[in-house]
């Protein structure tokens, strides 16, 4: 919904689209996404796909899951329109060939995946970003954050992603350490917190050309962070990339503020330390 109230075009988006057009745009790697979804569903002769490197996997009969968001005073609020019904282990032939990949984003956009997924999965280095599961929704479709069961979410993952207001609600962290490798909380413009070996690392942002649409940034980051840990295993470095990319995401709207290379990120980070 646009500032003045009206509707605004449907747009598409999720964890796991921002995830795979940021691990192909810095990769050039082929990159699917999995997914409980309908028709209306971005295919892999879309223009905005990664020119077809991007492939899909979802029911044609099924339907989408559908958000509408507006602000309301300092708030996004977040209604919901439409529900996918939840996958199965099952996935197909593309899904079995995800199994094997050498990185998974698991991004949920309600519960159509399950908290005991990482089973699922037989892969180098997976990652979740578990914002479906802190969304309850509420008799009217209001969405509101509630944290999952975390006792109930298996594991192990290498990389697990929270943004900071789920922080706040998710209780002790260390919970969710016992789950996964490294521990990441983001936190927008004041950086994010890296926690790994025992050890706490606290990511400085870097400045963004302009503030434009904060949507998928947390996103972008964690791809950029996974993709640059793979090569460097170093947080800090790895971070600090992380932070380039979410800074450019963050400065066009939509699915536009992917980065559109890796050397788009690389000239960012070296303007800011000139």
């Amino acid at each position: 919904m646009r500032a003045d109230g009206e509707r605004s075009e449907p747009e598409h988006g999720g964890a796991s689209l921002y995830t795979a057009l940021t691990a192909w745009m810095l990769t050039g790697e082929r990159v699917a996404v999995l997914s409980s979804t309908g028709p209306n569903a971005r295919s892999a002769d879309d223009p905005n796909s990664a020119q077809g490197n991007l492939e899909t996997s979802s029911d044609p009969d099924g339907v989408q899951t559908v958000f509408e968001d507006w602000i309301d005073g300092d708030f996004r609020k977040q209604r919901l329109v439409s529900k996918a019904p939840a996958l199965d282990s099952s996935f197909g032939v593309l899904g079995q060939r995800a199994r094997n990949a050498s990185t998974v984003f698991a991004g949920p956009l309600l519960d159509e995946l399950p908290l005991d997924c990482r089973s699922w999965f037989w892969t180098d280095f997976a990652c979740l970003i578990p914002q479906g599961w802190f969304r309850d929704v509420g008799p009217d479709g209001q969405i509101a954050l509630v944290a999952p069961d975390v006792s109930k979410i298996t594991g192990p993952w290498d990389l697990i992603v929270l943004s900071s207001d789920e922080a706040l609600i998710a209780g002790d962290l260390a919970d969710w350490m016992r789950i996964t490798r490294i521990l990441a909380v983001t936190r927008g413009s004041s950086g994010a917190t890296v926690f790994a070996d025992g050890d706490e690392h606290q990511i400085a942002a870097v400045e963004a050309p302009e503030v434009v649409d904060t949507t998928g940034a947390g996103d972008v980051w964690t791809a950029a962070f996974a993709i640059r840990y793979g090569e460097t295993r170093n947080i800090e470095q790895a971070g600090r990339f992380a932070s380039a990319a979410a800074a450019i995401c963050v400065s066009r709207m939509g699915l536009s503020g992917v980065p559109e290379s890796r050397q788009e990120v690389e000239d960012l980070l070296a303007a800011t330390r000139s």
